[in-house]
């Protein structure tokens, strides 16, 4: 148990909670432009965007922009930080398409825009779910598989892309497909919105059940003892870990499978809870305050306040487990529990219900957020996370929001899944977005750039769709990050969109036929937000220089007022 200090320091620093993890799109958007969820990206279509009701709606927009030698977008809930998203022509929301039908065959369809909450509630009523499941349950079934959003076991697919049986979409001649032979569907399962509208998806389902999850803190010597994390991975059906390097702890989450629904426990996850407006103003304030000082200790006190709240009570956030309520919420902070058990699903996923810590409901947004995910060969686990402690030994480095958060996956057969064809392990973080993003450097900026492109450089990483900066996914990094994969699926691509119907920028380099990218207008300092490594000091922050660590370019403050990594809590 943490000592008196320690519970003294946690109260102080409660206001300053928040997850801020995956999200949902709640901003205000026009009719002919629309933004990332976390503003990042800009689209500029050149038509408004569309929101069909019916298939044949879908069949006659892509007729029209055929005939217009113009393109289209079908998206979700745009929470995606890459421009992924974006079209020059016709953009083309599928919130509409939110059907859910409970097949005999124990398999069950969804349009591809209903939120995956909403099919798990769909589903539960009909005494069914999912083996496995992504952590955030805002995210679309259409964007879920666009991008390959994943869950995290070693026993079990964990993508709901793994899960497809079938799918229905407009493919780039206008025509209604429905796709159900294992080949074809390797290239759609994580089909980067490059094939065609998806209309629905149909994904096998297994009988309903319930899990007994829990939350420890260990010393973060278990990550490179020789297999102590891996093994216990491979004995538990959820097995996911939250690493905070400055504390030399890491927080284990063990999940058990149970048969049936008799073991006692009704718990849900609250792991992205709802905030308020004061709530998330004031931790907006807090970081950016934080950030612009560059206090590093407060950093490292957050560090610890967000360990500890993964496995216990504490002041000022929602608890990680608590038990469910009759109205399918959580609605209250009351009986924290670890070990947690209840439904599979609610144990795994949720959602912000009413009010998401990135909402921008003021004229400055307060609190926004990056994400950085790269996936790796499981046989790099060690030798990454070495790395990683070598890079914040030289460039001290916070992770307060979410730690650096491991989760694993078994080979996928998806063509360009992140998992494709070998056992996975993910490293993922969040970190807070600047008020002044094109001129302001994120606190420890220069860590995090060393780390992704050493990840991707010397240790195969393969960027996560939906996440990084756009230099992730330049033309050349993804000719090498994929290779003969790439050649495979832009194969498969071209039989269901042969004219093009579907490319955009984001596309177009993955062909390797464009440079091009859709960004914000107001970015030029480019390696701020990792649409560039920087060549020259312009391309970082204010008071900051562009130098070269160990090969790699990073961007690094004049004047170093960073503390070394410490551990705060014996």
């Amino acid at each position: 148990m943490p000592n008196v200090k320690v519970l003294f320091i946690k109260i102080v620093l409660a206001h300053l909670s928040c997850f801020g993890v995956l999200s949902q799109n709640n901003q205000s958007q026009s009719s002919t432009t629309y933004k990332s969820y976390q503003t990042s990206i800009h689209c500029t279509p050149s038509e408004p965007i569309h929101y069909p009701k019916s298939t044949e709606e879908v069949v006659n927009i892509v007729k029209r922009a055929i005939g217009e030698n113009k393109t289209v977008k079908a998206f979700g809930s745009r929470h995606s930080i890459t421009d992924i998203i974006c079209t020059d022509g016709y953009p083309v929301s599928m919130k509409h398409f939110d059907h859910a039908i409970d097949n005999e065959d124990g398999t069950a369809t969804f349009g591809a825009g209903i939120e995956l909450q909403d099919a798990m509630i769909f589903l539960e009523k009909n005494g069914r779910t999912l083996i496995s499941l992504p952590t955030f349950g805002g995210i679309t079934l259409g964007g879920a598989i666009g991008t390959g959003a994943h869950g995290s076991s070693l026993l079990h697919p964990t993508s709901i892309s793994d899960q497809v049986v079938r799918l229905t979409l407009v493919d780039g001649r206008g025509s209604l497909r429905d796709v159900s032979d294992p080949n074809e569907l390797n290239a759609l399962r994580v089909n980067l919105g490059l094939f065609g509208v998806i209309i629905d998806v149909t994904l096998q389902t297994v009988p309903l059940f319930k899990m007994t999850v829990h939350n420890r803190i260990h010393a973060d010597h278990i990550l490179t003892d020789g297999r102590t994390a891996l093994r216990w991975a491979a004995q538990h059906d959820l097995f996911q870990i939250w690493w905070f390097p400055s504390q030399g702890d890491v927080v284990v989450s063990k999940g058990i499978y149970h048969d049936g629904t008799n073991e006692l426990g009704n718990d849900t996850t609250n792991f992205i809870p709802d905030t308020d407006f004061i709530t998330r103003n004031l931790v907006g304030t807090s970081f950016e305050t934080l950030q612009e000082t560059r206090n590093t200790y407060a950093m490292y006190l957050l560090e610890a306040y967000t360990k500890f709240s993964l496995v216990e009570r504490v002041v000022g956030r929602a608890p990680i487990f608590e038990e469910h309520r009759n109205n399918g919420s959580a609605e209250t902070w009351n009986n924290f529990k670890n070990p947690a058990t209840g439904f599979s699903w609610r144990l795994m996923s949720n959602r912000c219900q009413r009010s998401c810590t990135w909402n921008t409901d003021s004229i400055r947004p307060k609190f926004l957020i990056e994400e950085s995910s790269i996936a790796f060969d499981l046989e790099e686990f060690s030798s990454v996370i070495n790395m990683i402690r070598k890079v914040l030994r030289q460039y001290p480095a916070a992770f307060p929001l979410v730690g650096l958060f491991i989760r694993f996956s078994i080979p996928s057969d998806g063509l360009m899944a992140i998992s494709s064809n070998r056992s996975t392990f993910t490293v993922e973080w969040t970190t807070p977005m600047r008020w002044n993003r094109y001129e302001k450097p994120k606190d420890g900026i220069g860590a995090y750039q060393w780390i992704l492109q050493e990840m991707v450089q010397n240790y195969n990483g393969r960027p996560h769709w939906g996440k990084n900066g756009l230099h992730y996914f330049n033309r050349d990094l993804m000719a090498s990050v994929w290779k003969d994969k790439r050649e495979l699926f832009v194969e498969s691509m071209t039989k269901y969109d042969p004219e093009g119907i579907f490319l955009n920028k984001f596309g177009r380099r993955l062909l390797g036929t464009s440079d091009q990218v859709d960004k914000d207008s107001k970015v030029y300092r480019c390696a701020l937000q990792d649409y560039c490594i920087c060549q020259k000091h312009d391309d970082c922050g204010l008071l900051q220089n562009c130098v070269n660590r160990n090969g790699f370019n990073i961007c690094k403050d004049l004047i170093d007022l960073k503390l070394p990594i410490i551990s705060i809590v014996n």
